[in-house]
Protein backbone atom coordinates (compact mmCIF):
# COMPACT_ATOMS: atom_id res chain seq x y z
CA UNK A 1 0.00 0.00 0.00
CA UNK A 2 2.79 2.36 0.55
CA UNK A 3 4.34 1.98 -2.81
CA UNK A 4 0.68 2.47 -3.89
CA UNK A 5 0.73 5.72 -2.40
CA UNK A 6 3.87 6.73 -4.93
CA UNK A 7 2.21 7.39 -7.89
CA UNK A 8 -0.74 9.06 -6.20
CA UNK A 9 1.74 11.24 -4.79
CA UNK A 10 3.55 12.47 -8.33
CA UNK A 11 -0.61 12.62 -9.70
CA UNK A 12 -1.33 14.86 -6.95
CA UNK A 13 1.86 17.02 -6.90
CA UNK A 14 1.69 17.79 -11.01
CA UNK A 15 -1.90 19.56 -10.18
CA UNK A 16 0.39 22.35 -9.34
CA UNK A 17 0.48 24.82 -5.90
CA UNK A 18 -2.16 26.98 -4.45
CA UNK A 19 -4.83 26.15 -1.70
CA UNK A 20 -6.69 23.68 -4.08
CA UNK A 21 -4.39 21.60 -4.97
CA UNK A 22 -2.72 21.41 -1.74
CA UNK A 23 -6.10 20.81 0.01
CA UNK A 24 -6.96 17.97 -2.57
CA UNK A 25 -3.63 16.46 -1.69
CA UNK A 26 -3.99 16.32 2.56
CA UNK A 27 -7.15 15.15 1.47
CA UNK A 28 -6.34 12.55 -0.45
CA UNK A 29 -3.74 11.10 0.81
CA UNK A 30 -4.72 11.39 4.41
CA UNK A 31 -7.62 8.78 3.26
CA UNK A 32 -5.28 6.89 1.81
CA UNK A 33 -2.95 6.96 5.00
CA UNK A 34 -5.74 6.07 7.42
CA UNK A 35 -6.46 3.33 5.24
CA UNK A 36 -3.36 2.04 5.64
CA UNK A 37 -2.53 2.74 8.90
CA UNK A 38 -6.04 0.72 9.48
CA UNK A 39 -4.85 -2.68 7.77
CA UNK A 40 -0.83 -2.71 8.86
CA UNK A 41 -1.69 -2.58 11.85
CA UNK A 42 -4.83 -4.68 12.00
CA UNK A 43 -2.07 -7.32 10.38
CA UNK A 44 0.18 -7.09 12.91
CA UNK A 45 -1.98 -7.45 15.50
CA UNK A 46 -3.47 -11.10 13.58
CA UNK A 47 0.16 -11.83 12.95
CA UNK A 48 1.08 -11.58 16.88
CA UNK A 49 -1.99 -13.73 17.90
CA UNK A 50 -1.84 -16.44 15.53
CA UNK A 51 2.07 -16.56 15.33
CA UNK A 52 5.30 -17.71 17.37
CA UNK A 53 5.15 -14.42 19.46
CA UNK A 54 1.71 -15.41 20.86
CA UNK A 55 2.76 -16.98 24.44
CA UNK A 56 5.25 -14.48 24.79
CA UNK A 57 2.42 -11.99 24.89
CA UNK A 58 1.11 -13.53 28.19
CA UNK A 59 5.01 -13.03 29.94
CA UNK A 60 4.94 -9.37 29.12
CA UNK A 61 1.27 -9.00 30.26
CA UNK A 62 -1.31 -7.71 27.80
CA UNK A 63 -1.21 -4.63 28.49
CA UNK A 64 2.30 -3.83 28.08
CA UNK A 65 1.78 -5.70 25.22
CA UNK A 66 -0.63 -3.43 23.42
CA UNK A 67 0.86 -0.25 24.76
CA UNK A 68 4.16 -1.50 22.64
CA UNK A 69 1.84 -2.77 19.62
CA UNK A 70 0.62 0.55 19.39
CA UNK A 71 4.21 2.51 19.55
CA UNK A 72 5.38 -0.27 17.34
CA UNK A 73 2.63 -0.62 14.59
CA UNK A 74 2.42 3.85 14.35
CA UNK A 75 6.07 3.82 13.28
CA UNK A 76 5.80 1.07 10.52
CA UNK A 77 2.29 2.75 9.16
CA UNK A 78 4.06 6.31 9.36
CA UNK A 79 6.90 4.79 7.27
CA UNK A 80 4.80 3.21 4.81
CA UNK A 81 3.97 6.95 4.02
CA UNK A 82 7.25 8.66 4.36
CA UNK A 83 8.24 7.66 0.63
CA UNK A 84 5.08 8.75 -0.68
CA UNK A 85 5.68 12.14 1.64
CA UNK A 86 8.84 12.45 0.75
CA UNK A 87 8.24 12.23 -3.24
CA UNK A 88 5.52 15.10 -3.03
CA UNK A 89 7.26 16.97 -0.91
CA UNK A 90 10.26 16.96 -3.78
CA UNK A 91 7.87 18.11 -6.69
CA UNK A 92 5.77 20.43 -4.29
CA UNK A 93 7.81 21.51 -1.32
CA UNK A 94 5.83 24.75 -0.62
CA UNK A 95 2.66 22.27 0.31
CA UNK A 96 4.96 19.52 1.82
CA UNK A 97 3.95 20.82 5.48
CA UNK A 98 0.30 20.63 5.51
CA UNK A 99 0.67 17.15 3.35
CA UNK A 100 2.70 16.16 5.66
CA UNK A 101 1.53 16.82 8.93
CA UNK A 102 -2.33 15.36 7.41
CA UNK A 103 -0.68 12.22 6.02
CA UNK A 104 1.19 11.14 9.18
CA UNK A 105 -1.72 12.18 11.80
CA UNK A 106 -4.04 10.00 9.30
CA UNK A 107 -1.78 6.98 9.56
CA UNK A 108 -1.53 7.39 13.42
CA UNK A 109 -5.21 7.51 13.73
CA UNK A 110 -5.59 4.67 11.57
CA UNK A 111 -2.73 2.62 13.32
CA UNK A 112 -4.89 3.41 16.73
CA UNK A 113 -8.12 1.95 15.04
CA UNK A 114 -6.21 -0.93 13.60
CA UNK A 115 -4.64 -2.12 17.15
CA UNK A 116 -8.69 -1.61 18.94
CA UNK A 117 -10.13 -3.44 15.85
CA UNK A 118 -7.61 -6.28 16.03
CA UNK A 119 -7.78 -6.92 19.36
CA UNK A 120 -11.42 -6.71 19.27
CA UNK A 121 -12.20 -9.33 16.29
CA UNK A 122 -12.40 -13.13 16.65
CA UNK A 123 -11.04 -13.99 13.82
CA UNK A 124 -8.37 -12.04 10.93
CA UNK A 125 -11.54 -12.27 8.45
CA UNK A 126 -13.50 -10.01 10.58
CA UNK A 127 -10.48 -8.00 11.70
CA UNK A 128 -9.76 -7.14 7.72
CA UNK A 129 -13.76 -6.36 7.13
CA UNK A 130 -14.44 -4.25 10.10
CA UNK A 131 -11.27 -2.25 8.94
CA UNK A 132 -12.35 -1.80 5.87
CA UNK A 133 -15.75 -1.09 6.89
CA UNK A 134 -14.91 1.26 9.38
CA UNK A 135 -12.60 3.47 7.16
CA UNK A 136 -15.43 3.33 4.90
CA UNK A 137 -17.89 4.43 7.48
CA UNK A 138 -15.45 7.52 8.40
CA UNK A 139 -13.63 8.38 5.67
CA UNK A 140 -15.91 8.29 2.74
CA UNK A 141 -19.49 8.33 4.20
CA UNK A 142 -19.73 10.54 7.59
CA UNK A 143 -19.00 13.86 5.88
CA UNK A 144 -21.41 13.44 3.00
CA UNK A 145 -24.23 12.31 5.66
CA UNK A 146 -23.33 15.61 7.30
CA UNK A 147 -23.48 17.56 4.18
CA UNK A 148 -26.55 15.77 3.19
CA UNK A 149 -28.56 16.84 6.32
CA UNK A 150 -26.97 20.47 5.87
CA UNK A 151 -28.46 20.12 2.94
CA UNK A 152 -32.30 19.24 3.22
CA UNK A 153 -32.66 19.70 7.52
CA UNK A 154 -30.83 22.93 7.93
CA UNK A 155 -28.65 21.38 10.57
CA UNK A 156 -26.73 24.53 12.02
CA UNK A 157 -23.31 25.75 11.49
CA UNK A 158 -22.28 25.42 15.08
CA UNK A 159 -23.37 21.20 15.06
CA UNK A 160 -22.39 20.98 11.52
CA UNK A 161 -18.68 22.41 13.16
CA UNK A 162 -18.76 20.39 16.25
CA UNK A 163 -19.39 16.96 14.47
CA UNK A 164 -16.64 17.21 11.99
CA UNK A 165 -14.09 16.59 14.88
CA UNK A 166 -15.60 14.22 16.34
CA UNK A 167 -14.84 11.98 13.58
CA UNK A 168 -11.06 11.24 14.41
CA UNK A 169 -10.23 10.57 10.81
CA UNK A 170 -11.76 14.14 9.61
CA UNK A 171 -10.21 15.69 12.84
CA UNK A 172 -6.72 14.30 11.53
CA UNK A 173 -7.46 15.81 7.69
CA UNK A 174 -9.03 18.94 9.31
CA UNK A 175 -5.03 19.96 10.87
CA UNK A 176 -3.70 19.54 7.34
CA UNK A 177 -6.67 22.00 6.12
CA UNK A 178 -6.05 24.18 8.87
CA UNK A 179 -2.48 24.45 7.97
CA UNK A 180 -2.91 24.49 4.08
CA UNK A 181 -5.64 27.41 4.62
CA UNK A 182 -5.66 29.34 8.10
CA UNK A 183 -8.75 31.26 7.02
CA UNK A 184 -10.57 27.87 6.53
CA UNK A 185 -12.73 29.03 2.88
CA UNK A 186 -12.31 25.54 1.62
CA UNK A 187 -15.06 24.53 4.91
CA UNK A 188 -17.21 26.47 3.08
CA UNK A 189 -19.65 27.88 5.39
CA UNK A 190 -18.78 25.78 8.51
CA UNK A 191 -15.46 26.96 8.17
CA UNK A 192 -16.58 30.25 7.27
CA UNK A 193 -18.79 29.75 10.82
CA UNK A 194 -15.44 28.50 12.53
CA UNK A 195 -13.16 31.46 11.63
CA UNK A 196 -15.59 33.74 12.42
CA UNK A 197 -16.24 32.84 15.73
CA UNK A 198 -12.26 31.82 16.35
CA UNK A 199 -10.48 33.96 14.30
CA UNK A 200 -6.31 33.49 13.61
CA UNK A 201 -7.17 30.52 16.49
CA UNK A 202 -9.56 28.58 14.56
CA UNK A 203 -6.67 26.13 13.30
CA UNK A 204 -6.21 25.34 16.99
CA UNK A 205 -9.51 23.99 17.23
CA UNK A 206 -7.95 20.98 15.24
CA UNK A 207 -5.23 19.00 17.43
CA UNK A 208 -8.47 17.20 18.46
CA UNK A 209 -6.52 14.30 16.69
CA UNK A 210 -4.01 13.87 19.75
CA UNK A 211 -6.98 13.59 21.96
CA UNK A 212 -8.31 10.85 19.75
CA UNK A 213 -5.22 8.86 19.10
CA UNK A 214 -4.61 8.67 22.75
CA UNK A 215 -8.53 7.87 23.31
CA UNK A 216 -8.24 4.94 20.65
CA UNK A 217 -4.84 3.50 22.40
CA UNK A 218 -6.28 3.62 25.83
CA UNK A 219 -9.52 1.60 24.04
CA UNK A 220 -7.25 -0.57 22.93
CA UNK A 221 -5.91 -1.29 25.80
CA UNK A 222 -8.94 -2.07 27.60
CA UNK A 223 -10.20 -4.50 25.40
CA UNK A 224 -6.47 -6.19 25.72
CA UNK A 225 -6.76 -6.81 29.36
CA UNK A 226 -10.73 -7.82 28.79
CA UNK A 227 -10.29 -10.88 26.70
CA UNK A 228 -7.52 -13.84 25.66
CA UNK A 229 -5.17 -13.28 22.77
Amino acid sequence: MGAVLLPVAVALASLGEGMGPTVMAVSLLSAAASLLGILSAVENVMDDREGWIAPLIVGLGRGRYAALRAAVSTAVAATAVAPALALYSLLRLASALPVSAASILSAAIGAALGLLIGLSAPTRGHAYAWGVSVWTALALIYELVLTFLSLYFAVSEPIFAAALPMNPLSAARLAGIAWADPSLLTLGSVGTYLYRSLGAYAPLLFPATALWYASLVAAGLIAASGRGL
